[in-house]
């Protein structure tokens, strides 16, 4: 057996588990709750304590012939048993986040047999603890995203010159997929230095001032040619979503992005200049793009249409031996308000986990897994499922994210409201695009 996960695909990846707590809901006879991987899962009466099976988490895309195999579908005239209604999109193929009887349910749980779909998958030497995307080179699911209007389609693209790349190894990278505090809560220790930040809705972006490969003059490549010494490296400035390097190449324009404008560049004009020589800026933005479209759907963030936000949320420093360091959540914000950059009004606190869980009057723990559970309790309780401070509108807050404090590796885990999931889950539903999320789909189109 083989199980892999796809690239941008983590945290919507399957896992194996085995249910350890049932709950009662309140008014339901059919229905009970569960609790997996820090999140409430809606399951039938019929499931029993040491089941082991197979958990979706909401804003997972499956698999078309998995779901037609198991009665998945909302339209029962492409399940398997054309008299079983399944609860599944039967254009999206989405698990989408529902609220039932008062419970919001992040996801959904099905039988380890729903995997004889294909009889070429080995599912009975799959371990509680797997997680995968793929199994046995089947494609099982992936991270949804809501498909994206091509405003070229149609149009004959004009021949592309041969794209050179000007990266230099080790010198840039992007920012990878935050995990799931609610999962990765046995990671935190009550020592641990920890950062705790709201969490913004927008789009990424990535903003380094370092060694890339210099645009030659005709001169000067003829002179390298000859064996003559030329300066061919120079400091620049490289930015990205959250997926893909903007301005990557020598030989090329940089797209316009997902509103026919670039963002991006449009953030590198206003602070590029304020970052140091092998700095590399991530950070969030928020608001509208100029054209005045939501960056994402309804959240303002107290912008003007056609204004934005941007905000740091993670800093690096590199050499030129490809060697990184992280400056501190307080570093961070020391170098903020010297530039005059976003940072410290959504900064909550710097400082060790257990200090944080010390000023409540009612905690009192024996062992760490003890001051897991009481610590995530109180940051749901003290920071989610409220509406989000910063907008104009009503909509719910989207978060908060940990961060461990480490010099050499960026530990980062994100807690998002369950109102939020919902919203976004509606949101998908509509098929209302992503900025962030389709990045990656229309910058490879």
């Amino acid at each position: 057996m083989k199980i892999t996960v796809k690239e941008n695909s983590k945290n919507y990846a399957c896992s194996v588990v085995e249910i350890k707590n049932l709950f009662p809901i309140e008014g339901a006879d059919k229905i009970q709750r569960c609790n997996i991987n820090g999140n409430d899962v809606i399951v039938s009466k019929d499931i029993k304590l040491g089941d082991k099976m197979l958990y979706f988490v909401s804003g997972t895309k499956l698999n078309v012939d998995f779901c037609k195999f198991n009665n998945l579908l909302t339209d029962k005239e492409q399940n398997k048993d054309v008299t079983k209604v399944g609860y599944i999109s039967h254009k999206q193929f989405r698990v989408k986040a529902i609220k039932l009887k008062g419970v919001i349910s992040d996801g959904v749980l099905l039988p380890i047999e729903s995997l004889s779909f294909n009889e070429s998958i080995k599912y009975k030497y799959l371990m509680v603890g797997d997680e995968f995307t793929d199994i046995d080179n089947i494609s099982l699911c992936e991270k949804y995203f809501v498909p994206v209007i091509n405003s070229n389609q149609g149009r004959k693209a004009p021949k592309q010159p041969k794209r050179i790349s000007r990266l230099i190894e080790n010198q840039f990278f992007l920012h990878g997929d935050t995990d799931n505090l609610r999962k990765n809560i046995h990671k935190i220790n009550p020592s641990d230095i920890i950062g705790i930040h709201y969490k913004k809705h927008g789009t990424s972006i990535v903003l380094g001032n370092v060694l890339v490969k210099k645009n030659l003059k005709w001169y000067e490549r003829v002179a390298k040619k000859l064996g003559l010494k030329v300066v061919d490296t120079e400091y620049d400035i490289v930015y990205s979503s959250r997926n893909v390097v903007k301005n990557q190449y020598l030989n090329t324009e940089t797209g316009s992005g997902f509103y026919g404008e670039d963002i991006w560049g449009v953030v590198v004009k206003q602070i590029g200049h304020l970052i140091p020589k092998n700095w590399t800026l991530y950070g969030e933005i928020i608001g509208y793009t100029q054209s005045g479209a939501y960056i994402q759907q309804d959240f303002d963030y107290g912008c003007e249409k056609g204004q934005h936000k941007f905000y740091v949320y993670k800093i690096s420093v590199i050499n030129p031996d490809g060697n990184v360091v992280y400056l501190t959540d307080n570093q961070i914000e020391e170098y903020c308000e010297k530039v005059g950059l976003l940072y410290k009004d959504t900064f909550i606190y710097y400082g060790k986990a257990c200090e944080w869980l010390l000023q409540y009057d009612d905690v009192c723990w024996i062992g760490d897994e003890d001051f897991r559970t009481q610590f995530l309790e109180k940051l749901e309780k003290e920071y989610n499922e409220k509406d989000c401070y910063m907008c104009v509108n009503k909509v719910p807050e989207e978060g908060i994210v940990i961060r461990v404090q480490k010099l050499y590796e960026y530990e980062a885990y994100k807690l998002k409201s369950k109102r939020f999931l919902l919203k976004e889950s509606d949101l998908q539903e509509k098929d209302v695009t992503n900025i962030e999320d389709n990045q990656l789909i229309e910058e490879n189109a």
